[in-house]
C-alpha cells in the first residue's frame, strides 16, 4: 500500500477499534500545569485522540483545580489521571488529587526499605560539634527529627544527655528500644517538632536538626527553628542543620521550589534564611557544603552512606543534571547562641 492517503485512512480506522484503559501519576507540582497539559495531550495524540483549544482548556481547568488541592493538602501528594478510550476516536479522563502526611510517608518507609534507611554512621558534622564541645555530661543534646537515631544513639554513647524528637511512631519507637537495651540516657518524645516545647531543658549544648529542613513547606518553619533554638540553647551553644541553598547567582523560581518539596529538597536562600534568624540572639558561625564534609570526615567505609545520598544532597532529585551542573546543593550550616 504506496498511498499515504490510504494508509492514513486506514489508521484512523484502527484507532478507532481500540479500547484504551490507562493512568497517570505525578507528583503534584502546580506550578507545572502546562507540563501536565502537554503530557495528556501527547497521550491522548498516542491513542488517535486530539484534542481541540477548548478541550485542553477543560483538562487544563481540571488538572489546575486538583493541583492545587493536592500540594495545599501535602508536600507527599500525587495528582492521578485515569483515562479510557472505547472504540472510536473520544477519551474520557478523570483527575483527582492524593496525599499522604509526611508520618505515614516516613513509617512506609521503615516498613517496605531495606536498613540502614538513612546509613549507620552519624552526621559527620554533627559528631565534629559534640566532641568539640568537651564533657559530654555537661552538653546536653537536642535532636530535631531524629529519624533513626543515627546521630542521637551515637552521641548518647558518649556520654551526652538526648532528648529526641520525632513524629514517625516507627522511628520513635525504634529509638526507645535501642536506648532502654542499651541503657542510654535517651528520652523519646513522639510529636512534631514544632509541638509544645514546655517539657523541653533550656540549656542544651546542641541543637541537631539533621535532614528536616528538606521537609519544610516555608520560612516561617524556619523562623521557629531559630526561636526554639534561641529559648533552649545555653549561652555558647550551637545549632546545626542542613538545608539546599542555591549555587552561585541562582534564584530558585516556583516551580523548582514544589517539585523540591516533592522531593524531600526544600529550597531556601541565605536571604530568607537570614530573614528568618533576624532579632535573634543566634549567628552564623560556619556555612559548609555536605558532599564536602561528609566526604571528607566520614570512615571510608562508610561513604556514602546510602545509595541515594550523593544524587540527593547534590540536588539531582530535582534537577536532571551532572552533580557540578546543579543549581543547588546541600549545606551544613551552623549557628551559634551569644551570651
Amino acid at each position: 500500500m504506496d498511498d499515504p492517503t490510504m494508509r492514513s485512512d486506514l489508521t484512523r480506522r484502527l484507532h478507532q477499534r481500540a479500547v484504551v484503559h490507562g493512568t497517570i501519576a505525578l507528583p503534584a507540582v502546580p506550578g507545572m500545569l502546562e507540563e501536565y497539559v502537554t503530557m495528556c495531550d501527547n497521550v491522548f495524540r498516542g491513542v488517535g485522540v486530539h484534542f481541540t483549544e477548548e478541550q485542553l482548556d477543560q483538562l487544563r481547568d481540571a488538572l489546575a483545580r486538583q493541583l492545587a488541592v493536592a500540594f495545599e493538602a501535602s508536600s507527599r501528594s500525587s495528582i492521578v489521571i485515569t483515562y479510557d478510550s472505547p472504540q472510536g476516536l473520544t477519551v474520557n479522563y478523570f483527575v483527582k488529587a492524593e496525599w499522604s502526611s509526611i508520618e505515614d510517608a516516613y513509617d512506609a518507609w521503615k516498613a517496605t526499605r531495606e536498613p540502614p534507611l538513612f546509613g549507620t554512621e552519624p552526621d559527620a558534622r554533627v559528631l565534629s560539634l559534640a566532641v568539640a564541645a568537651g564533657d559530654p555530661a555537661a552538653c546536653p543534646v537536642l535532636d530535631l527529627g531524629a529519624g533513626t537515631g543515627r546521630n542521637a544513639l551515637t552521641l548518647a554513647r558518649r556520654g551526652h544527655p538526648v532528648d529526641a524528637v520525632e513524629m514517625a511512631p516507627g522511628f520513635a519507637e525504634g529509638i526507645a528500644l535501642e536506648a532502654e537495651r542499651e541503657s542510654l540516657s535517651v528520652r523519646v518524645l513522639t510529636r512534631d517538632i514544632f509541638a509544645a516545647a514546655d517539657d523541653l531543658r533550656r540549656d542544651y549544648g546542641l541543637i541537631v536538626l539533621s535532614e528536616v529542613a528538606s521537609d519544610f513547606r516555608n520560612v516561617d518553619q524556619l523562623r521557629r527553628v531559630f526561636e526554639l533554638a534561641a529559648q533552649r540553647l545555653a549561652p555558647g551553644g550551637r545549632l546545626v542543620m542542613n538545608a539546599f541553598l542555591p549555587r552561585d547567582d541562582y534564584i530558585p523560581d516556583a516551580s523548582a521550589r514544589e517539585l523540591g518539596q516533592q522531593c524531600y529538597t526544600s529550597i531556601f536562600t541565605r536571604e530568607e534564611l537570614d530573614a528568618a534568624a533576624a532579632g535573634l540572639p543566634v549567628s552564623l558561625e560556619s556555612d559548609d557544603s555536605v558532599y564536602d564534609f561528609e566526604r571528607s570526615h566520614l570512615p571510608p567505609a562508610a561513604w556514602p552512606p546510602t545509595s541515594w545520598y550523593e544524587r540527593w544532597i547534590s540536588g539531582q532529585d530535582v534537577f536532571d543534571v551532572e552533580r557540578e551542573a546543579s543549581p543547588i546543593e546541600m549545606r551544613w550550616l551552623v549557628y551559634a547562641r551569644g551570651d
